[in-house]
C-alpha cells in the first residue's frame, strides 16, 4: 500500500470516527431538570424534581418527591417518593417506583406487553390497558386520557379533564402563557403547561382543606 493510500485511509477512518462521535453526542441530549417547591398555604414543605433525558428514540424520566409537614416543630406527615419511567417512541415501556407515605410503604413496577400494561403493586399483579399513563403530570399527553395510574400505589383510576384554555400565569419573578387543565379523579388537581408542553405549576387541596401548590424553583 502506498503512502498516499495509507494517508487517505487514515483520513477516512478519522472522519468516520468524528462523525460517529458527533452522532452519539446528538443522540444523547443533555438531561433537562425541572425543580419545584412544594408549598402548603404558601409555606414550603418540600421539593419535587423531574429529570428528563433523551437518547435516540428513548426517553428516561426520574422523579423524586420529599416533603414533611410539621406541627409545633413535630413532623405530622412525611412523604418520600421516587420513580423512574422509560419511554420508547412516545410509548411507556417500563415504570418503577418506591414510596414511603407517612410510614406506609409501596413498591410499584409496570412493563408493556402486547396484551397491555402489566402492573405489579405491593406484590399484586394486574393487567390494564396499554394506553394508561402514570399520573406523574410531567407529560401533557395525560390530559388526553380517560384513566391514570397512581405512581405511588399503582391503582388505576378513571379521570376526566377540563381544558380551561391559555392564561397568563404569574410565577413571581416572571409571567408566562400557560395552558390550564382541571383533572378530576381520586386526587383532583389543576395543572399548567407552558407553550412547549412542560409542566410549570400544580395546585390541589389537601384533605384538611389546605392549598398545596408546586411552583418552579
Amino acid at each position: 500500500m502506498s503512502i498516499a493510500v495509507r494517508a487517505c485511509s487514515a483520513i477516512v477512518i478519522a472522519t468516520l470516527g468524528s462523525l460517529a462521535n458527533a452522532a452519539a453526542v446528538a443522540a444523547s441530549a443533555p438531561a433537562e431538570t425541572m425543580r419545584f417547591a412544594i408549598l402548603r398555604n404558601g409555606e414550603q414543605i418540600g421539593t419535587h424534581a423531574i429529570e428528563i433525558s433523551h437518547t435516540g428514540a428513548e426517553t428516561s424520566v426520574r422523579i423524586t418527591t420529599d416533603l414533611a409537614v410539621k406541627v409545633l416543630f413535630v413532623t405530622a406527615y412525611r412523604l418520600q417518593h421516587s420513580a423512574v419511567e422509560r419511554w420508547v417512541n412516545g410509548q411507556l415501556v417500563a415504570f418503577n417506583s418506591t414510596t414511603d407515605n407517612n410510614g406506609v410503604r409501596h413498591k410499584v413496577s409496570a412493563s408493556r406487553s402486547p396484551s397491555g400494561l402489566e402492573v405489579e403493586a405491593d406484590g399484586k399483579t394486574t393487567r390494564v390497558d396499554q394506553n394508561v399513563l402514570p399520573a406523574s403530570l410531567w407529560n401533557a399527553e395525560l390530559m388526553r386520557r380517560k384513566a391514570a395510574m397512581d405512581p405511588q400505589d399503582g391503582q388505576v383510576d378513571p379521570i376526566s379533564v377540563t381544558d380551561d384554555g391559555t392564561e397568563e400565569l404569574n410565577l413571581g419573578v416572571r409571567t408566562l402563557k400557560a395552558h390550564h387543565y382541571e383533572i378530576k379523579g381520586r386526587y383532583s388537581q389543576d395543572v399548567w403547561y407552558d407553550e412547549r408542553g412542560r409542566l410549570v405549576q400544580v395546585k390541589l387541596f389537601g384533605r384538611d382543606g389546605s392549598v398545596i401548590s408546586y411552583t418552579p424553583m
